[in-house]
């Protein structure tokens, strides 16, 4: 492991350390993810109570959607949560000691500040993913590509939000409400994208490609569509993102003003 690696490791570290140190803090916000997540599922279990499939979907291969948007959610709020809090970070002038750091202002900027209520939606996800797979009984090898849809799918949502919080730079605020935006069509994307219109659905894989790391790959291993590709797309598409994503970052900071303090 390099000298750089090693320094956003022990970061990562130090900053989970210190959140583990409140376990009421940890328990509350785990089981309260929890819940949220559970009050979905409940909608959905209402809704299917009245109509079987959606799309040709049915109930067990929705739970696969949403236990994927759900662990990609926890895993970039573990990882990368840090990103929210760009926009009050502008306004304060606080990056000015991070860019005098000898790293990757980016990533070390993303690892310095994990969520613990995070766990309960990593929780809630790999249950809901476990769950469907034991259901619908899939081939063996489907069980080696869940992990790198996932990690795939972690990528793409952070790095939307990225691209999302870089316009602090431009538009200077304390709020953060255009990072709810690509938060919201995360949501979304937990059911089959074909209920939606086709704008929508073109949005959500295209040009904000959330649909690449669960829907793409489940309608082939589902048996909707017999077009492999689906299986790739996701690699694909965490790929471009995050180019744009480093890209709109180093944009940013080229209009980025410090504090004067």
């Amino acid at each position: 492991m390099s000298t750089f690696e090693n320094v956003y490791l022990a970061a990562f570290k130090a900053s989970l350390q210190a959140k583990l140190e409140y376990k009421v803090d940890l328990v509350v916000g785990v089981v309260t993810a929890v819940l949220l997540q559970a009050a979905s599922i409940s909608f959905l279990w209402i809704v299917l109570r009245n109509t079987p499939a959606l799309a040709g979907w049915n109930g067990r291969e929705i739970v696969f959607l949403f236990g994927m948007t759900a662990a990609c959610l926890g895993a970039s709020e573990v990882l990368f949560n840090q990103v929210w809090l760009l926009p009050q970070y502008i306004v304060a002038g606080d990056l000015d000691r991070l860019l005098t750091y000898p790293v990757r202002s980016l990533w070390f900027f993303l690892l310095t500040r994990p969520e613990l209520h995070a766990f309960g939606n990593l929780l809630t996800g790999a249950v809901c993913i476990v769950s469907s797979m034991w259901w619908l009984h899939p081939p063996w090898f489907v069980w080696l590509g869940l992990p790198v849809w996932w990690v795939c799918g972690t990528l793409i949502y952070t790095a939307v939000l990225v691209v999302s919080a870089s316009l602090s730079f431009r538009y200077v605020g304390p709020f953060a409400q255009q990072m709810m935006i690509a938060h919201n069509l995360l949501q979304a994307s937990r059911y089959p994208l074909a209920i939606y219109p086709n704008w929508l659905k073109a949005l959500l894989l295209l040009l904000v490609p959330f649909g690449t790391f669960h829907y793409l790959p489940g309608r082939v291993l589902f048996g909707k569509t017999a077009a492999l590709w689906g299986l790739g797309a996701a690699p694909l598409a965490t790929v471009i993102t995050l180019f744009i994503a480093h890209w709109a970052w180093n944009a940013g900071l080229r209009h980025y003003e410090s504090s004067g303090s």
